[in-house]
């Protein structure tokens, strides 16, 4: 919300250029007739000044106070309504004659060390005008007239007017000015209140019924008939009411439907785990049972397999021809064969089942290592592979761990390694990566060929099935 309403700045917008103009044409009006009332006055004085002062100049001449008095005096009854005094003074700028008795005649004189000046001066003291005018003499009157003395002051005539009149005048003006201005403002206000009425009132009404239909009162519509571009609004509101409200109940709908179909995705959902829960448990046990199958199956078949490999390794060490003995051998190769598939079968059933256990037990390291290198050694070399085995000196040569597990990791690296490596060399590398002391050592073991390498995709599935 703004801090003023629509009927406030129409109301200011309305009366405020009014009381601006109003406000400067009464100045500016006021002003020229004040100007004009003291020019009026001015011109008055002037006019009754000038020709006192002409007429002066044959009294001055003679020294004839009494004709210079009924001169002024006449004058001043003349002109009584605006005239307080008239006062004559002499070129010593002494008291002449006088039209009236006046207490302070130091204010229409001179000052002592000024001179008379040669034309009419007017000076505003308080609620008077002074005027001063200059007695000139022509050189024409007088026994002793002398054409040269012309323009000579005789004296000069103050007259003193009263602006008590001009005050009221002005005053009646301004508040002449201040009426107008204030029928001004009425006519104004009046317009902007009809203004209001036709405008503000029915803009309030559509801002109340956007308010209710922003509150979810969809059903709310704005109704008469407006003026111009308000009904043209008016209209564009209730088209705006219906629009939203046929869109509240499309979503209304479509919330509804998704609702309703959300609901029985849920169900399906829930049917489908269900299902998949059964199946899980199924495969679970399915697993269980082909794991305890697999061990008891790899248990049944190492201990016939024992005693074929224990009887053909006795009958090794009797006299045998050549052709026997070639028969026990591959017997005993085979043997040794199958009882490792047994044995990684085994070992497999162990891991599904989460059951295999490491051995922590001490072993030659380095004779672990070399019974991996000697049994693929001739694989390599088969291949016109060289074989290298490269061992940390740190590594102490007696461990304590499984010597089996890290036999089969290495195996089957390295057997990679020759299966996919046509030429070149296999490098075999143990670092001593780091000494925890007590806690044990970190191994680091790399085996690097010159074969066709891994792709990046072939990397990310490489500890996943296949």
């Amino acid at each position: 919300m703004t801090r003023y309403g629509l009927r406030a700045r129409v109301f200011t917008l309305t009366l405020a250029p009014t009381l601006i103009i109003g406000l400067l044409l009464s100045a500016f009006f006021t002003l020229s007739r004040y100007q004009d009332l003291e020019h009026q006055l001015i011109s008055t004085g002037t006019s009754i000044i000038e020709p006192l002062a002409i007429s002066a100049e044959y009294g001055m001449t003679d020294k004839n106070r009494e004709a210079v008095r009924r001169l002024i005096s006449y004058a001043h009854r003349k002109h009584s309504n605006i005239v307080r005094s008239i006062a004559v003074f002499d070129a010593h700028n002494q008291l002449f004659v006088t039209s009236n008795f006046h207490r302070n005649f130091e204010a229409l004189m001179y000052p002592p060390d000024k001179p008379i000046p040669p034309l009419l001066e007017t000076e505003l003291r308080d609620n008077a005008l002074i005027m001063r005018a200059p007695i000139l003499t022509e050189g024409q009157f007088g026994p002793h007239a002398d054409p040269s003395l012309r323009g000579t002051p005789l004296g000069y005539i103050s007259l003193e007017l009263d602006l008590s009149a001009l005050r009221l005048q002005q005053y009646q003006e301004v508040f002449t000015a201040l009426m107008v201005l204030l029928l001004g403002l009425t006519l104004s206000s009046l317009f902007a209140y009809r203004l209001m009425q036709d405008v503000t009132r029915p803009i309030s009404h559509m801002v109340s019924v956007v308010d209710r239909i922003r509150r979810g009162h969809l059903d709310i519509r704005i109704e008469g008939r407006l003026l111009g571009e308000l009904d043209t609004l008016k209209n564009g509101i209730n088209a705006m009411a219906i629009s939203l409200s046929e869109y509240h109940v499309e979503m209304q709908q479509s919330i509804d439907q998704a609702t309703s179909d959300l609901r029985e995705t849920l169900e399906q959902l829930e049917i489908q785990n269900v299902e998949l829960d059964i199946a899980k448990k199924r495969a679970q046990e399915a697993a269980r049972v082909k794991s305890e199958f697999l061990a008891n199956m790899s248990h049944e078949l190492r201990t016939p397999l024992n005693g074929v490999l224990g009887f053909t390794r006795q009958m090794l060490k009797t006299r045998l021809n050549p052709s026997q003995q070639d028969y026990l051998l591959t017997i005993e190769k085979s043997a040794n064969n199958l009882l490792t598939i047994i044995n990684d079968i085994l070992d497999f059933s162990k891991l599904e089942a989460g059951k295999l256990l490491l051995e922590n037990i001490p072993f030659d390291f380095a004779e672990s290592l070399d019974e991996v290198m000697r049994l693929l050694a001739p694989t390599a070399h088969e291949k016109g592979l060289e074989l290298t085995l490269k061992v940390d000196d740190r590594i102490p040569p007696s461990l304590i761990g499984d010597a089996l597990r890290i036999q089969q990791v290495l195996t089957n690296l390295i057997g990679n390694a020759v299966k996919f490596t046509e030429r070149g060399n296999i490098d075999v590398t143990v670092e001593l990566k780091s000494d925890k002391d007590d806690e044990g050592i970190e191994l680091q073991f790399m085996v690097r060929d010159t074969g066709i390498g891994i792709s990046e995709r072939q990397q990310a599935q490489l500890f996943q099935a296949f």
